[in-house]
């Protein structure tokens, strides 16, 4: 199960984000209530697939077309291990904060 509260402009992901979870979320209208600089917490992600990781990314490209600014924070390793395997490590906004 993924779940994603919204904590004023920043968003808290627990749970799993894989390829049966992530369906709920499309679209992903939590984007629409938000505006300026917005924190994606991961700190409460349990695992992520190669499917949850392109979720994301999608995700990252919708907001900046709606003018968000978006910082990854509390990445899992997992995640970073995922990105860098599949050469996208460098597409994700991870603040200095992991």
């Amino acid at each position: 199960m993924l779940n994603i509260e919204q904590q004023q402009q920043r968003l808290l992901f627990s749970g799993v984000l894989d390829r049966n979870t992530l369906l709920a979320f499309w679209p992903f209208r939590q984007l629409n209530r938000l505006s300026g600089e917005v924190v994606f917490d991961l700190s409460q992600l349990q695992t992520i697939d190669t499917a949850g990781l392109a979720w994301l990314l999608k995700q990252l490209a919708l907001a900046r077309q709606a003018g968000l600014v978006v910082q990854l924070q509390h990445v899992p390793e997992q995640m970073r291990s995922l990105a860098k395997v599949s050469d996208v490590l460098e597409l994700l906004p991870i603040s200095d904060q992991s």
